[in-house]
């Protein structure tokens, strides 16, 4: 297994494999790289592909501070420095979108070559005219409740909720089993953070191609979420997925393998 430190005590975990355009996979809050596996073997055939774990999450340190999404950025700047990545591609899922562009309004795209945003709206809290987040206070409240009281319980319902379909018995325990890594404490602590924060203002610094990806069945945000995304991002293109809600990479893998494929071909 490979390790990269980002300090005395904290080891992110990643893989890296392939050669040419290299494109790095984020995952969402409490979830994994494990979650990309039919990506990282389609796309080292042909670029060099790099999944991590945030801080945490997976198999990298369970420390217990640095949980934010500014400082997971930190993180990801820090893993691009170390593997000497040049002109990347970023593939965010849900949290890891937000990642992607805190990672940009901190350190800009110089070194970015492209950005592919996952089933998330630029804001997951309900403000005051804002219909396409997930969470207002009371929700945030109760799911933080959840996650310390009983964290199996909670991560076995959001499973389901992130499939249009029910998931297979066997896809359900890898994906309990990945959720499980994260102790409690830290999860609880990211989910209130990446509920806080709004990239709503900020998604113009994305002025590189950006190819955003909904699952139509809108369990956590609808595909009007990634029609106010491609308005705000210039020239992006937005792909609905018709038969998948919020994990449309494994729902309809061969969709977008290929579509995602297409876009780096076009950079």
């Amino acid at each position: 297994m490979a390790y990269i430190d980002v300090d005395s005590e904290t080891k992110l975990y990643y893989q890296d494999e392939g050669e040419g355009k290299p494109v790095i996979f984020i995952h969402g809050v409490m979830m994994s790289s494990k979650f990309f596996y039919h990506q990282f073997a389609y796309f080292k055939e042909n670029y060099r592909t790099i999944t991590f774990d945030l801080r945490g999450h997976g198999d990298s340190s369970k420390v217990n501070h640095g949980h934010t999404v500014a400082n997971y950025a930190r993180d990801l700047k820090l893993l691009i420095e170390k593997l000497e990545l040049k002109d990347v591609v970023l593939v965010g899922w849900s949290m890891g979108a937000f990642v992607a562009w805190d990672f940009i309004n901190q350190f800009g795209t110089d070194n970015i070559n492209g950005v592919v945003i996952v089933d998330q709206s630029p804001s997951d809290y309900l403000w005051d005219g804002w219909e396409f987040g997930a969470f207002n206070f009371d929700t945030i409240k109760v799911v933080m409740q959840e996650i310390q009281e009983d964290q199996r319980m909670f991560n076995s319902d959001f499973i389901y909720g992130m499939f249009k379909d029910k998931p297979s018995p066997k896809e359900y325990e890898w994906i309990l089993e990945e959720m499980m890594k994260l102790p409690a404490s830290i999860a609880s602590t990211i989910v209130f953070n990446q509920t806080a924060v709004d990239y709503r203002g900020t998604l113009s610094n994305v002025n590189v191609p950006a190819l955003i990806c909904f699952g139509r069945d809108d369990k956590f945000f609808p595909v009007a979420a990634g029609e106010y995304i491609q308005k705000k991002i210039p020239g992006s293109k937005l792909v609905p997925f018709e038969e998948s809600s919020h994990c449309l990479f494994l729902e309809e893998t061969n969709k977008f393998n290929h579509e995602l494929d297409q876009f780096m071909k076009g950079l």
